[in-house]
């Protein structure tokens, strides 16, 4: 009777911990507010961290790798052109919201993204909500675009038929961006629907407090493994410093953007672990085109000659950091590992100044249509994983500029405002970097250069460089396009088009009570696997 009622009391004790465990909230310190929860219209990491719980797409990476595996779409088949693509649904997954996931949900999506003219689509960009990534993954809307036709030919089947093979397609929509949202929610909330997202991922919203945090619940039917923690909460801590304060103070289970100094603080700390995310980062400068002083390329020649790029990264990276010398990361298989970058040489950068008229410097710029106004530069009001300590980056950029009598005035702006004025071509010049979507060269080169320009790029035209981009695209065989991405990174350097400062491999701290979070390379993790011990 005695062992009995021990084995009732240790099965009680465990039930008790196993309980306690999917009660647990996990909390994560997130270097500010997401700018919107809407997956089809955001472009920036503290977005799509949250979204990524809430939605899932027909396809998703596999552990920390960029190789595709099933989601929504249990299987999948190609035709022999390449042109073909046929999607088997999972049965009997639902919305948050309770509608049915079906064939003819996943069609509403894909139209909405793509067609102007859907009623979801056009209040989006009304409201100046713009579908930036599938304009840039797939071509444009309408006609414009790769994809020709969307078609469901059975109730959990979708066939998507393209003008032309697109080597990154199923790379593409494992992207954060075109996870699938319930149209019935969409169409409730319309241009709201970014504050109230429903998708069928593995945590739903709760509650999202303004420049607080966003609360997220466990979705007890979730058709994937479930969740093992109850509730997740991303809360907005947007100095570094404090954010790792919480984590020490335990207020916090995990954070991104540590201050570089801190590296070390974390690595010495027995409470506390450093996971480090695979290098798949690049921040740069770009240029406004509309700037008649930057379009001499003399101009830009001097910018790539006067940054000491070692000496930013060897000081302001705590060790995570590489010197950029081109847009792809090391890690990309189109990256061109001969191509010799431009020496740190005041003399040299001053040197072209005054071949290009500015002998003097430069202090104020001309737009096209001449108005004059003092050159600012415009660096992010938080860190990101390729600036982890953007005005402390900045500073030293432009203190390095003032040596060969570039004066630039230092300025910065809310997270959401500085990106829709970049969006819109209103920065001069300005600091921003990119995390690759997909392991392809595709999404980092086409993404940005396949629409000679575009105001979100500063306006840069460099047809040439689109034709051979949209090139490798169209090709299946990887040795080939290889060669094409190397070649584009070798035209895009010599035409200056945009400076390349640094890679980094972004570390992320956390409790050594947290188990189970994998760092992504793309930078959007999910948290379903993760648990607090």
């Amino acid at each position: 009777m005695r062992h009995a009622m021990l084995t009732l009391l240790v099965a009680v004790v465990l039930q008790l911990t196993v309980g306690s465990a999917l009660g647990q909230t996990f909390v994560f310190g997130a270097q500010g507010e997401p700018v919107q929860l809407d997956p089809a219209i955001i472009t920036d990491g503290i977005s799509s961290r949250i979204t990524r719980q809430v939605f899932d797409g027909l396809v998703r990476y596999k552990g920390a790798t960029t190789e595709v595996e099933p989601a929504l779409a249990e299987r999948w088949d190609v035709s022999g052109d390449g042109r073909v693509w046929t999607f088997q649904l999972r049965r009997n997954v639902r919305f948050h919201d309770g509608t049915p996931l079906d064939a003819a949900s996943v069609v509403w999506n894909f139209e909405r993204w793509w067609k102007a003219g859907h009623p979801q689509h056009d209040n989006q960009v009304k409201a100046g909500q713009t579908f930036e990534y599938w304009e840039a993954q797939f071509g444009g809307f309408d006609d414009k675009s790769i994809v020709s036709r969307v078609d469901a030919v059975g109730s959990h089947t979708v066939r998507i038929t393209l003008k032309d093979p697109q080597a990154p397609f199923l790379a593409n929509l494992a992207m954060f961006v075109f996870d699938i949202a319930s149209p019935s929610a969409v169409e409730k909330w319309g241009t709201e629907f970014g504050k109230h997202p429903v998708g069928t991922g593995a945590f739903k919203l709760v509650e999202w407090k303004p420049n607080q945090e966003v609360v997220l619940e466990a979705n007890a039917d979730y058709w994937g493994p479930k969740p093992r923690v109850k509730r997740v909460v991303v809360r907005n801590i947007k100095d570094n410093s404090q954010r790792l304060g919480a984590l020490k103070a335990g207020e916090i289970h995990g954070m991104e953007g540590l201050n570089p100094e801190d590296v070390l603080v974390v690595k010495s700390d027995p409470d506390l672990q450093l996971l480090l995310r695979p290098t798949n980062t690049t921040g740069y400068i770009a240029f406004n085109f509309k700037v008649k002083e930057f379009q001499d390329k003399r101009v830009r020649q001097a910018f790539a000659h006067a940054v000491n790029k070692k000496a930013l990264v060897d000081a302001l990276y705590g060790g995570t950091g590489l010197v950029a010398t081109q847009f792809q990361p090391p890690s990309l298989w189109g990256y061109k590992r001969d191509l010799r970058d431009f020496d740190y040489s005041p003399a040299r950068a001053r040197e072209l100044l005054g071949q290009a008229g500015f002998a003097q410097g430069v202090s104020e710029i001309t737009w096209d249509d001449g108005k004059r106004e003092p050159l600012v530069f415009w660096y992010m009001s938080r860190s990101r994983p390729y600036f982890p300590n953007p005005k402390e980056i900045a500073e030293a950029m432009a203190a390095d500029l003032a040596k060969v009598g570039i004066k630039a005035q230092l300025q910065t702006a809310d997270w959401a405002v500085y990106l829709d004025k970049r969006k819109n071509g209103q920065l001069p010049l300005y600091m921003l970097g990119w995390t690759g979507d997909n392991g392809d060269p595709d999404n980092f080169l086409c993404y940005f250069f396949c629409s000679p320009g575009a105001p979100r790029e500063g306006f840069y035209a460099n047809n040439p460089l689109a034709e051979v981009l949209l090139r490798a695209q169209k090709l299946t065989n990887q040795a080939e396009r290889a060669k094409l991405y190397r070649q584009a990174e070798q035209m895009l350097h010599d035409d200056v088009g945009r400076l390349f400062i640094a890679n980094n491999q972004p570390p992320l701290a956390f409790s050594k009570r947290v188990k189970g979070y994998v760092p992504h390379p793309t930078g959007s993790e999910y948290f379903a696997a993760v648990e607090i011990q």
